[in-house]
């Protein structure tokens, strides 16, 4: 049986890269409208969402994530999902493992759940079926978080990343234990709260019978004790340049360049990615590493770009994108 390889190859057309709209329904109207245009002039020839689609940062009934999910796997059906692509982010990533992700008072994961009601395992398996990476025959690596120092030694495990093994694994050795209740009282000690009001809350389970009950416990003792996941986690939530100085950057870079470069079509020369705030919608980091904000993360949101890409023409420095940038607001 051949591995999942979750580093797509794509070695012609243009792509339309969308980045971070974290349930902004109508940046994500936009990007849609736009592409369409595009691609009936015959100027682009994918959608591509670098992840972090879902997870609005406002209220309940103005985040539009799940109608955006849903939007996207309903793109890929009537397209297909070589014309439509999305990698795993890091807000996306959590509802895989049953993990909690909050941000200062905002806890993104459990409204999510809540929300997702008879959709959650069309919503969840599509989640475990992303790309962690595309690598272009431009040398143009597109990933959600950019370059993680961290994780330049596990791209081999990066690539082929099985989400089902490690729930398994870990279903198995829950199954083994005789009596959960120690481990549901140990759980609620750690988060300062009883484990069922916890599971209820975070996952929207009904109660003990819920076959979902465990998850919870299940995604902390993945994310304490699965060095695959460590890898997973550390490509997804990595903060690139900031703590480092900038010629240490560029050099972790290369690296990272190199490292993932093995079996792509052609070396791999630049990275765009998304994942961290940007002023005016972009932020050149250096010469390997260009950022794009689309909506949640562009400051001001207006200003949010998004990224017309040839995945055949080479690229040798990322200061030759910036001319492809286009503004997700623009009147138009």
């Amino acid at each position: 049986m051949s591995m999942t390889d979750r580093f797509v190859t794509l070695t012609h057309g243009t792509a339309l890269v969308v980045t971070d709209l974290h349930g902004d329904l109508d940046a994500f109207a936009r990007c849609v409208d736009l592409f369409h245009t595009l691609r009936e002039r015959g100027e682009a020839q994918r959608l591509i969402f670098l992840g972090d689609l879902i997870h609005g940062y406002g209220p309940l009934d103005r985040d539009g994530s799940l109608t955006m999910i849903l939007r996207v796997i309903k793109l890929q059906e009537e397209l297909g999902p070589d014309t439509v692509m999305m990698l795993l982010g890091n807000h996306e990533m959590p509802h895989i493992y049953g993990i909690t992700l909050a941000k200062g008072d905002m806890e993104f994961t459990s409204r999510f759940e809540n929300v997702l009601g008879e959709h959650r395992d069309r919503v969840l398996s599509f989640f475990k079926s992303l790309p962690l990476a595309i690598r272009t025959a431009a040398g143009v690596m597109l990933t959600h978080a950019g370059p993680a120092l961290d994780a330049i030694r596990h791209a081999d495990t990066l690539r082929h990343f099985d989400h089902q093994t490690l729930l398994d694994q870990a279903d198995a050795t829950l199954a083994q234990a005789p009596d959960l209740a120690p481990l549901y009282r140990q759980y609620g000690g750690i988060h300062g709260a009883p484990y069922d009001e916890l599971a209820r809350h975070f996952l929207a389970v009904d109660g003990p019978d819920d076959p979902r009950y465990p998850h919870l416990l299940r995604g902390f003792m993945i994310s304490q004790q699965s060095p695959a996941f460590a890898a997973l986690w550390d490509a997804l939530f990595t903060q690139n340049e900031y703590g480092l100085t900038p010629t240490a950057y560029v050099t972790g870079c290369q690296e990272y360049l190199r490292a993932f470069s093995a079996g792509a079509p052609v070396p791999q020369t630049v990275v765009v990615s998304g994942h961290i705030v940007t002023q005016h919608g972009y932020a050149l980091v250096n010469r390997y590493h260009l950022r794009v904000s689309s909506a949640a993360h562009a400051r001001p949101r207006e200003a949010g770009m998004a990224l017309l890409l040839d995945c055949a023409v080479p690229v040798k420095s990322a200061d030759e994108l910036l001319r492809n940038l286009i503004g997700v607001f623009d009147e138009r």
